[in-house]
């Protein structure tokens, strides 16, 4: 399967003074610019402003790659990211998923296997938290790690049938920033998953 269409989805939620998403536009603009330069279609839905449920839906429908790129809000994605998840997939029933995947007379059909959608999904996170507190022993994710800290992110999507792309985590971005090598260590990702779907893509 080829990466021809994109949609990425902010859900980032503003708190003036706080969280002004500066960052996450960064990251979006970075992606963009990727995509672009290989004719790759890309559209972008912004969560902190109004959006059409129907229009979104078809979006996921088209999409090969789906980012869902947001902040770290105590320890999980902003609550308006999750009311677009609640609000789009549930009125997607039909379209993104059939249902819960369990079949009465089928007993091989297991919960979480009726997603409808065949393309990928990346989750792009900006965060705090330094990346020792989610990999190291007795730090406070305890050696979780991020994937596993966001597993119910990972897990709604894959309900609906995505597939997951490595993930890109921007760490301690207020007292130690790196923006500079995460944003080559963010195009270095979505180049390596170009070339890998799109045979015409070199680095």
């Amino acid at each position: 399967m080829s990466i021809k269409r994109v949609h990425i989805i902010n859900a980032h939620q503003k708190w003036t003074g706080i969280a002004e998403g500066n960052l996450t536009r960064h990251y979006i603009e970075t992606m963009t610019k990727i995509f672009s330069d290989h004719r790759v279609e890309v559209t972008v839905t912004n969560v902190d402003d109004s959006y059409d449920i129907e229009q979104e839906i078809t979006a996921l429908v088209a999409a090969d790659l789906v980012i869902l790129q947001f902040p770290m809000y105590w320890m999980s994605l902003p609550w308006l990211g999750k009311k677009y998840i609640d609000e789009v997939f549930m009125a997607g029933q039909g379209r993104i998923y059939k249902h819960d995947g369990r079949e009465i007379d089928d007993a091989s059909k297991k919960y979480g296997s009726g997603g409808l959608l065949t393309g990928k999904y990346m989750l792009s996170i900006t965060c705090n938290a330094p990346l020792e507190a989610f990999v190291s022993e007795g730090q406070f994710f305890n050696g979780l790690g991020v994937d596993n800290a966001f597993m119910a992110v990972h897990n709604a999507l894959q309900f609906v049938g995505l597939t997951q792309l490595p993930t890109f985590t921007s760490h301690d971005i207020f007292k130690n920033p790196q923006i500079d090598s995460e944003t080559k260590e963010l195009e270095v990702l979505l180049t390596n998953a170009l070339r890998a779907y799109n045979n015409s893509v070199t680095i």
